[in-house]
């Protein structure tokens, strides 16, 4: 139970003793229950019973003033828990979904000694970063909502705390919230109180079941099924890729991109976010040849004031939709955040109704979707007006590119080849980007992605570029694809692929793929068997056979015939067909 790490001149090892297990109690304002919110539906919907999901359990650092002791946290956790109503919640499944509300919650404070030694806030990173692990290798079952570790040094004071919440509790702005009350509290035992009712996810279930919510519920749910009809099976389809299992993250952490951002955020009066996202946009454009790019993010979905300082799961997936084109980067900024805005506008939705509705557009485009967000920014910002006025000079920021550094490191699989996340952009921008497969999406595939958005960053920092200089920046090739690649519904499909898919999915019949007959895109012929007889069977067998293959989609159009010809591979050499159709 030990880790090395540098902390400042010195090598220090960290080593956890476990002393003590707190049970904290806290009673709030009242036990009830009701329905369950739309952000709680939504995580309910991914998160099942039995689910060691990643994200099932958010672990973090909660920050500690120095000289805290113990006894101080377990009266600031213990506020918490009394103040927000979702940290004494548990959930009730089935087709009545409900949240119980309990009237006193109480959850495990584990206490861990550093043992003897000078221990201060200049440790506290590295014995976090243990304590977390620590944590995460502790399993109780009993513990569904909050758990809390502290280590402490010889005298017993508090060098860093960390949390485990159920992600059915909180989002990860639930959790900013959090840490702010957290450190406040800690810092001043005077604001060590309850305080004012707040709105809780109780209320927040009453208000969505209001006709004006519903309206807007129904209104979020006609968009997103809107741009699910345009959003391609896998945006990074690189041919002659195979999976091979192991999943890595590579972090670009780069102070130079850092103050370009900045400068790109004060010409084009946008958030800093969305500079990252445009360049990200651009990048993929680049090098996949999509004119518009249709994807999975995520909102916060914390827009109106009563919602600001709320604890509860309201954060749900969204799907933007960016059309590069043939914009200047600026332009392309500014179509970024309206985009993004226009998603979040979109973004608080019934979950139920969702999924209904993608099923029957799997079924409708011959294809499954990924779900996990291709990009998810976890800085907490919009225009603001901190970055007016900024200016770096283009030999400093050059100069600072000496600093840029890319990290790999093995992470947990997760359910999408390819993922961006935005985690810090002051004083420098943290990139993190997530293969599931490195055989899908190699490292320096990953690599290159990052090093590229640098790259535009950068060059974007002096002045607007125009659509061809924002190609050029990036310094990419487009990818090279074969005749057997077709652009076919929003996405790019490997013919080759496909073929496979039908060999697997019809036989005994005999099954040829083409990327057009007659103006019509992907179309199968096949021989007729007891199995298959209609469009709509041929239909349902290669769908069921479809969901692991990522650049694939089911044929548009299905040609059943009495037998096959000499040379199946001649679409004209095929007899009259028996029936024809989509299946759909």
């Amino acid at each position: 139970m030990s880790t090395s790490t540098d902390t400042g001149q010195r090598r220090r090892r960290v080593r956890l003793t476990p002393v003590d297990a707190i049970q904290v109690r806290a009673t709030g304002s009242r036990a009830a229950e009701g329905p369950v919110t739309l952000g709680q539906l939504n995580t309910m919907q991914w998160l099942r019973p039995d689910d060691d999901h990643i994200a099932a359990v958010l672990r973090v650092e909660l920050p500690v003033p120095d000289g805290r002791s113990v006894a101080d946290v377990v009266e600031t956790a213990a506020v918490l828990v009394a103040r927000h109503e979702s940290l004494r919640t548990t959930y009730v499944r089935g087709e009545d979904p409900r949240q119980v509300v309990s009237a006193t919650g109480e959850f495990t404070l584990h206490v861990c000694s550093l043992g003897e030694g000078a221990w201060g806030p200049r440790d506290r990173t590295a014995v976090a970063v243990r304590l977390l692990a620590w944590l995460q290798e502790r399993r109780d079952t009993a513990a569904t909502t909050l758990r809390m570790a502290v280590a402490t040094d010889e005298h017993g004071v508090v060098i860093a705390c960390v949390a485990g919440f159920s992600h059915m509790a909180v989002d990860f702005g639930s959790i900013e919230v959090l840490k702010r009350e957290f450190a406040g509290m800690l810092a001043h035992p005077d604001r060590r109180q309850v305080g004012e009712p707040r709105h809780q996810p109780l209320d927040q279930a009453e208000l969505e079941a209001t006709p004006v919510e519903r309206r807007r519920t129904r209104a979020a749910n006609d968009y997103v099924r809107e741009l699910a009809r345009r959003q391609p099976r896998y945006l990074l389809a690189l041919p002659g890729t195979r999976p091979s299992g192991e999943s890595l993250a590579v972090e670009l952490s780069s102070p130079a991109a850092a103050m370009a951002v900045r400068q790109v955020a004060a010409r084009t009066r946008s958030s800093r976010s969305s500079v990252v996202l445009a360049a990200t946009c651009a990048v993929l454009a680049r090098r996949t040849g999509y004119r518009e790019l249709v994807f999975p993010s995520l909102s916060s979905n914390r827009f109106e004031r009563h919602l600001v300082d709320f604890v509860g799961s309201l954060a749900q997936g969204n799907l933007v939709a960016v059309e590069v084109g043939d914009r200047g980067f600026d332009a392309l900024v500014k179509h970024t955040w309206a985009a993004v805005l226009e998603a979040s506008r979109h973004a608080r939705y019934d979950g139920v109704e969702r999924a209904a509705s993608d099923e029957r557009t799997q079924h409708e485009r011959g294809m499954h979707f990924l779900y996990d967000p291709l990009f998810n920014s976890l800085v907490p910002e919009s225009w603001s007006g901190v970055t007016a006025g900024v200016r770096h000079r283009p030999e400093e920021i050059t100069a600072a590119l000496r600093q840029t550094e890319l990290r790999g490191r093995p992470v947990p699989h997760n359910g999408t080849p390819l993922r961006f996340g935005l985690n810090e952009v002051d004083g420098r921008v943290r990139l993190d980007l997530w293969s599931s497969d490195t055989g899908l999406v190699p490292r320096a595939e990953m690599e290159s992605l990052l090093l590229a958005v640098e790259r535009l960053l950068v060059g974007a920092a002096a002045g607007d570029l125009d659509a061809s200089r924002t190609r050029e920046a990036t310094g990419l090739e487009p990818i090279t694809r074969t005749p057997d690649w077709v652009l076919v519904d929003s996405c790019w499909v490997d013919l080759v692929e496909v073929q496979h898919l039908l060999d697997e999915a019809l036989a005994p019949a005999t099954a040829r793929v083409f990327g057009s007959v007659d103006g019509r895109d992907l179309v199968a012929y096949l021989t007729a068997t007891d199995a298959v007889r209609t469009p709509e069977q041929a239909h349902a067998r290669c769908l069921a056979a479809l969901p692991d293959r990522l650049n694939v989609l089911t044929p548009r159009h299905y040609v059943l015939c009495p037998t096959a010809p000499a040379d199946p591979a001649d679409p004209a050499a095929w007899p009259a067909p028996l029936i024809s159709g989509t299946g759909r």
